[in-house]
């Protein structure tokens, strides 16, 4: 430390003998910023509202950051320089579609943290680019951006100069195959042909049962994260409200090749996680699960609630290196952290994500029995009205 600060002294001494005007902001040059993450949940084939890329700039000025970042036109390219387009490739690399992409505006984006009232970014609309197109996961996708070319007046009409396109940025992603994942635990297909998923998670003989997740990995899905939704209903003043917690409960990563997987889910993790979520109130009765028969109960026998789901939520390779460089160190020491991008002339990440769901799981007897008075979640007035 004691080094540090002496050259910084013999650094100042320097300038200040040299010269009493010099520009700390340096010069600029464009760095384009790409965010994207492809999901084919998100066609418009299957329901889905399209894929949304968010393409900005780099900024440098004299003023303090902070105040320059609050300026939509400090981060934004102008719309009429920019060009961006979404190129498709089989698995020889040969292209197969190309499209050019238009901006949308999204208007609910945070400005900052909404508790200490200070405006930290520009908003809250926000320009995106889209594609509203279906992607194929067996496919794989770039995104370029360049300056839009320049304009040839010819006689009464105008043509494009093609030759003054210039590229600006690029990046390219395979894409997460959501159709290669499988359940084996629990099992999809005797759910599907209308046999009820039960969850065992405390047995007749006074003891927590772990419950152990098997699936078959996705294609090209490096990350998971396992996460668990738990419905319950309450009832105060006679008005019942159907509510549910969520959250994670594994987040792994599997090489490449790794063909099936098994995650094991502590059942007295489960319990406890209830019974921190919620606090005791006398005037509140609490119904495990959605009720029998009700519409968004989707268990498939209707003589049993509808307690639990089960979430899979998984990242390509570059969302997952983008993720692990980024997340904070558990050393307690200060690091320089290497920056991750796979933007060719630029920053950000340009990925794939994808979500699968097994909804519908039921508590056995004792399970349910074990929410009512258990160490973790008396108190709460849990009670069954199957």
């Amino acid at each position: 430390m004691l080094r540090y600060a002496l050259g910084l002294v013999a650094l100042l001494t320097i300038f200040s003998s040299c010269s009493t005007e010099f520009n700390l902001t340096g010069e600029y040059q464009e760095k384009a910023l790409v965010y994207g993450l492809l999901d084919p949940s998100d066609n418009p084939n299957t329901g889905g509202d399209g894929h949304l890329f968010r393409i900005q700039k780099a900024f440098l000025g004299e003023e303090s950051a902070f105040v320059m970042a609050q300026n939509a036109d400090s981060s934004y390219f102008k719309y009429e320089d920019l060009f961006v387009e979404v190129a498709e490739y089989d698995e020889n690399g040969d292209e197969t579609n190309r499209w050019a992409l238009d901006t949308v505006v999204i208007g609910n984006k945070e400005t900052g943290n909404p508790d200490d009232g200070v405006i930290d970014f520009f908003g809250p609309t926000q320009r995106l680019y889209k594609l509203d197109e279906n992607i194929d996961a067996d496919m794989e996708y770039e995104v370029t951006l360049k300056k839009r070319p320049s304009i040839i007046p010819i006689g009464d009409m105008t043509i494009a100069n093609m030759d003054t396109v210039t590229p600006i940025a690029d990046a390219i992603t395979a894409i997460v195959n959501p159709t290669s994942f499988r359940w084996n635990t629990p099992s999809k297909i005797s759910h599907d042909n209308g046999t009820a998923q039960k969850m065992d998670l405390f047995n007749t003989s006074g003891q927590f049962k772990d419950y152990t997740i098997r699936f078959d990995a996705a294609d090209r899905a490096r990350q998971y994260e396992v996460w668990m939704r738990f419905y319950y209903r309450e009832v105060v003043g006679g008005n019942e409200t159907e509510k549910s917690i969520e959250w994670q409960v594994s987040t792994f990563e599997l090489e490449s090749g790794a063909s099936s997987w098994q995650v094991q889910l502590p059942s007295e993790g489960i319990y406890s996680r209830i019974g921190s979520e919620l606090s005791v109130d006398p005037t509140i009765i609490r119904y495990i699960g959605l009720k029998a028969g009700s519409p968004n109960n989707l268990v498939p026998s209707g003589n049993f609630s509808h307690d639990f789901d089960f979430f899979i939520r998984m990242a390509g390779d570059e969302l997952f290196e983008y993720i692990n460089i980024n997340n904070p160190s558990n050393s307690g020491a200060l690091q320089d952290k290497p920056v991750y991008t796979n933007v060719n002339n630029g920053l950000g990440v340009v990925s794939s994500r994808t979500e699968t769901k097994f909804r519908g799981l039921y508590l056995t007897p004792s399970a349910e029995q074990q929410l009512v008075d258990g160490e973790y979640t008396q108190g709460l007035n849990f009670t069954d009205d199957d």
